[in-house]
């Protein structure tokens, strides 16, 4: 952008066109939308992946926008998921998740909150030996369903 002097006035946005091609990791302090391939990890404060986008490499970002591939891990505040949009990897969100109809996402999908406890609590601690135990009975020999042919 250039104001009446001709002097650039940095607005902090990126675009990765669809002909390019980086290899490697981008860091930005303001906001990229990719419409090209990306290998790579990518951290920015706004990102947005377009239909024709693709990203090969682990994502954060405040705001995360993709409507195009994914395969990585990604770690944001605010997700929105376009119907378009391919994710392969785990998705982790701190405040809003949206997902339209059609999107495929193959991966864990969690809310992470901050303040949480993290240190088991004796409740907790019993639960988690429970399961361990009850995973052991699941994982006898005898009790599992196996293709004998």
């Amino acid at each position: 952008m250039f104001s009446n002097n001709n002097t650039r006035v940095e607005d902090g946005a990126s675009l990765i066109g669809e002909g390019l091609n980086i290899e490697g990791d981008l860091n930005c302090k303001g906001s990229i939308e990719i419409a090209g391939i990306m290998n790579g990890s990518i951290s920015a404060r706004s990102l947005k992946v377009l239909e024709t986008g693709s990203i090969i490499g682990g994502i954060k970002a405040g705001k995360f926008e993709v409507f195009g591939f994914i395969e990585g891990e990604i770690y944001a505040d605010n997700i929105v998921i376009g119907k378009t949009a391919t994710i392969k990897g785990d998705v982790f969100f701190r405040e809003t998740l949206k997902i339209d109809e059609g999107a495929d996402v193959d991966g864990y999908i969690k809310r992470e909150s901050e303040g949480k406890q993290t240190t088991p609590t004796k409740s907790t601690q019993k639960t988690s030996k429970e399961k361990k135990e009850k995973q052991l009975e699941i994982e006898d020999p005898a009790k599992k369903a196996v293709n004998q042919s």
